[in-house]
């Protein structure tokens, strides 16, 4: 009776290809971290602008807000958090565009031109003319991209017009 099984040519042929589909498939794999943090960018820029339709919709239903003393500047109540608004559209401080996130935590002391990080679960927010975000804009970046810098969403608005909310994913 003849005995069946695999001659070493054959093992040697299986190893190599399972080899060549571990170098081909592994870096894909690694790369899924990229990938996230990329759609992690891309979504909070949704919900960024989105935020800005809402809060300049309330601003008009609402009327102008609380005034602030500042000119241009209101406060607006939004699930019962004040909001800081410049001529109708959030702010560029942790109190105005950055209170709009959930689980956002304005400091106790107020944030009004305070650069400081306000961290929450996946970013950081920074508040205009920081050196954190590109171009100095207010914003959230992914601490734990390789270059944080680049793996953000900025918000650009100099308090008229219609703010701009840029992503950075090259550093993801």
């Amino acid at each position: 009776m003849k005995s069946r099984g695999f001659t070493l040519i054959e093992l040697v042929a299986v190893i190599l290809i399972v080899a060549v589909l571990t170098a081909v498939a592994l870096p894909r794999f690694l790369n899924l971290g990229t990938s996230s943090r990329i759609a992690a960018v891309n979504s909070l820029a949704g919900t960024v602008n989105t935020s800005l339709g809402l809060v300049h919709t309330v601003v008009y239903a609402q009327g102008a807000g609380t005034p602030s003393g500042i000119p241009g500047v209101t406060f607006v109540s939004m699930d019962g958090k004040a909001i800081r608004v410049w001529n109708s559209y959030p702010d560029r401080w942790c109190d105005g565009i950055g209170a709009m996130l959930a689980n956002a935590v304005v400091p106790s002391g107020g944030c009004y031109l305070s650069t400081a990080a306000v961290p929450s679960t996946t970013f950081t927010f920074y508040g205009y003319s920081n050196a954190t975000i590109p171009n100095g804009d207010a914003g959230w970046r992914i601490e734990t991209a390789p270059t944080p810098a680049q793996c953000a969403v900025g918000y650009r608005y100099n308090g008229s017009g219609q703010p701009s909310v840029i992503t950075y994913t090259s550093g993801c």
